[in-house]
């Protein structure tokens, strides 16, 4: 999500929070306000409303049956979360695959999710817990006409074991290069974007990543934006 989303997630809020009045006693209209709350704080970079927090993070974990609903939630707001809850939350995911409907048509949520997480390890600079979920990947049987999944493992696959000396540069470039020839230019973007916060919260200096994330439009955090005269 960017800050041009906002005028969009303040409809979503308005139109959610009209329902939600109507419906005090909804819990799952509560929480797709909360959730759309906290969306709107995070691309306009505003402290998180802390009673939204809470109670939504108080939800996901004390819900002892996680559905593709519970799956969702977490996917959408995983920002809110630190390290350790997000770690807690992982276990709990693992043990909901075995009883999820994996075969949905347009692709796997939990495969999803995991990948989601592994790139907010790091963005947290943990790399350990990026190689453990990693492992987890690989436990997934993903059909062939996945595309999307199969081209976001080889992106976090390719930046984890980059990340940890062992040059995947190729894999990323490809992974960019198939999401832009299919016309993704704004996953294209995200994933420059987390790149760079990749570089961040890892002090990782390699002039082969910084050279990638330059030739696909971005600056990479080492170095000192160019300012542009008009």
């Amino acid at each position: 999500m960017k800050a041009d989303d906002a005028p969009a997630l303040i409809v979503i809020v308005n139109q959610i929070n009209a329902f939600a009045q109507s419906s005090p006693d909804n819990l799952r209209m509560k929480n797709l306000l909360d959730m759309a709350m906290l969306a709107l704080n995070h691309v306009q970079s505003d402290p998180l409303n802390p009673t939204a927090r809470e109670d939504l993070v108080k939800y996901l974990i004390n819900c002892e049956t996680w559905t593709h609903y519970e799956i969702m939630i977490f996917y959408n707001s995983i920002f809110i979360f630190d390290v350790e809850t997000v770690i807690v939350i992982q276990k709990r995911l693992i043990r909901v695959i075995s009883r999820y409907d994996n075969l949905r048509l347009y692709g796997s949520e939990p495969f999803r999710t995991l990948v989601k997480i592994t790139m907010f390890y790091l963005e947290h600079g943990k790399v350990l817990e990026a190689l453990e979920s990693l492992m987890d990947l690989r436990d997934f049987d993903i059909q062939e006409e996945f595309l999307f999944e199969r081209t976001m493992y080889k992106f976090v696959a390719g930046e984890t074991y980059t990340i940890t000396n062992t040059n995947r540069i190729k894999a990323i470039d490809d992974a960019l290069n198939i999401f832009q020839a299919a016309g993704s230019t704004h996953q294209v973007n995200r994933l420059v974007d987390h790149m760079k916060l990749v570089v961040k919260a890892n002090q990782f200096h390699n002039d082969d990543f910084d050279a990638l994330i330059e030739k696909w439009g971005g600056t990479p955090s080492t170095k000192t934006p160019t300012t542009t005269v008009s």
